[in-house]
């Protein structure tokens, strides 16, 4: 025996009521969770090394369902931003943007992932066995799973643009699915608003998912539409469900603009009624009421029909950029217009190379500055800096609560891990699964401790077909946190995020500690997890 938490608050992952207890470890594996006081009950426990969790609560770690770490793990491997939060395992890949496959030979390519040169450095696999074989080797303080994204396997087969595969293309597209799956991603991601996705029927979703479900793999989407035709996007989700046979999760689930709050109960609705009609259909939510995303994704998708190159020669063009400022100025049916959600004073930039000076501000304060309107600043930023980053307004708080206590939902950060100081970016990404317990679970009563923790935990385990993660039990994997919930706290907010979450006093990813008495081991015992 290595290791027994004693006398802490056990919540085990599952949705029932804490009781006092002791956890047993041995190795990477929980092998008895005790009452509290018992521990030494258990063969060979007196050997172990005791630490008292008194007034502390004791749980599974953190499980992030919708993570953008595919690289940036690469980055900064330690991850303190997720793991000072309490979180074990992120899932990546989604919104249909994933690690691999991936070749940077492709000009096409490298344009998609934007301009960091270490980004392209650390990129030197071309599939997805070859990335999670590359990952495998990486040292890294978290477990990390992987999605394979829709958005590589569309520009592999048939670059950035705007057609339809043909019988042999799409048969290619399905064969780089297999290959994922084959090498263990847990199932197929879409991101339906961003190019190359916005550009795909759900007649070929349906295909791609098909070969996931075969596999028992999920299928992750980033919906379609999540404004004015917000159940027109989760109906065709679950229409994607029911003709593949895959299993749905629809990501961060919101309605946006202000004229669509509310929507959110009859999207839920939705998905409690196709559930009973045998569609496996669940989503995850930040607790946030601002996404962020790329300036880029602002314009409409005839922008993006040509790619990147196509994409500035419409900047550039002054008939296209009227047609932008039109299309842009109003609601629109055939794609979502987040800046007409949002509004131009809820639009804040957090990252730019070529604009560092306009990092903190938004549209609206930077087109006063620059003397120009909102339309030309956004079409000017973009041209120059496409790569550039925003946090975007426009969801209501009221509907963020109902999300996040609906018994579909599980909590995501939809962040990645960030290298500390570097940009501005959400404050979710320090804070995500800490505010949930501090303010929506402990201060508010939204929903109790225990749910909190089960759909951090338990639920994206389950839904994930991790057995052995995401709950305290014999024989599961020694992914656990500990920490003061009176003491948890958080100070990152919009315009400075870089604060780590306070309150967790022991973070263990595989038996080993990399949080000890409230601070950083500096250990790197993460692994990957494929799918079962």
């Amino acid at each position: 025996m290595d290791l027994v938490l004693r006398n802490g608050t056990v919540i085990d992952g599952t949705g029932t009521p804490s009781r006092p207890g002791d956890v047993v470890v041995s190795g990477d594996r929980v092998v008895a969770v005790s009452p509290a006081g018992k521990g030494e009950a258990v063969q060979g426990a007196a050997s172990a090394v005791e630490v008292d969790c008194s007034g502390l609560i004791v749980c599974p770690g953190f499980i992030d369902i919708h993570s953008h770490s595919d690289i940036s793990v690469f980055l900064y491997p330690s991850a303190m931003n997720y793991v000072a939060q309490g979180v074990t395992l992120l899932l990546s890949g989604n919104c249909g943007f994933s690690g691999a496959p991936i070749d940077t030979s492709r000009p096409d390519v490298v344009a998609l992932l934007g301009r960091d040169e270490r980004v392209l450095k650390a990129i030197t696999w071309r599939t997805f066995s070859e990335y999670l074989a590359t990952l495998d080797n990486l040292p890294k303080a978290v477990n990390v799973a992987l999605l394979v994204g829709h958005g590589n396997i569309r520009v592999a087969a048939l670059g950035p643009t705007d057609r339809q595969p043909g019988p042999g293309e799409l048969e290619a597209m399905k064969a780089v699915v297999r290959e994922a799956m084959r090498a263990g991603a847990c199932g197929l991601s879409t991101g339906l608003i961003y190019a190359p996705g916005v550009f795909a029927t759900t007649e070929e979703i349906v295909e791609l998912a098909k070969v996931a479900a075969a596999y028992g793999g999920i299928y992750a989407t980033h919906v379609r539409n999540e404004s004015d035709l917000l159940l027109d996007a989760v109906l065709e989700a679950i229409r994607i469900g029911r003709e593949s046979g895959a299993r749905v999760e629809v990501a961060h689930h919101k309605a946006s603009g202000r004229r669509n709050w509310g929507l959110v109960r009859t999207s839920l609705a939705l998905m409690d009624y196709h559930r009973r009609l045998g569609t496996e259909i669940t989503c995850d939510v930040y607790p946030c009421t601002a996404g962020a995303t790329g300036l880029e994704a602002f314009f409409p998708p005839w922008a993006h029909r040509d790619g990147r190159a196509g994409f500035e020669a419409a900047l550039k063009d002054e008939a296209s950029r009227g047609r932008m400022r039109s299309e842009l100025s109003r609601p629109q049916t055939g794609w979502q217009n987040l800046l007409f959600d949002a509004t131009p004073a809820g639009v804040r930039v957090t990252w730019s190379p070529v604009f560092p000076q306009h990092v903190g501000r938004t549209l609206d304060e930077i087109a006063r500055e620059t003397a120009s309107d909102v339309y030309e600043t956004m079409m000017d930023l973009a041209l120059e800096d496409p790569d550039l980053s925003v946090t975007v307004e426009g969801m209501s708080e009221d509907d963020v609560r109902y999300v996040i206590s609906h018994r579909l939902s599980m909590i995501a950060s939809d962040a990645a891990v960030v290298v500390p100081g570097e940009g501005l970016p959400h404050p979710r990404t320090y804070r995500a699964f800490t505010r949930v317990l501090a303010t929506y679970a402990r201060d508010e009563g939204v929903l109790t401790v225990e749910r909190a923790i089960h759909k951090m935990t338990g639920m994206p385990a389950w839904k994930l077909g991790l057995a052995d993660r995401g709950v305290l039990r014999p024989g599961a994997k020694a992914d656990l946190a500990v920490f003061d919930l009176w003491g948890l706290g958080y100070d990152s907010r919009f315009g400075d995020s870089h604060h780590l979450s306070e309150g967790m006093v022991h973070v263990l990813v595989n038996g080993r500690w990399v949080i000890r008495d409230g601070r950083p081991t500096g250990d790197l015992p993460g692994e990957v997890v494929r799918r079962p």
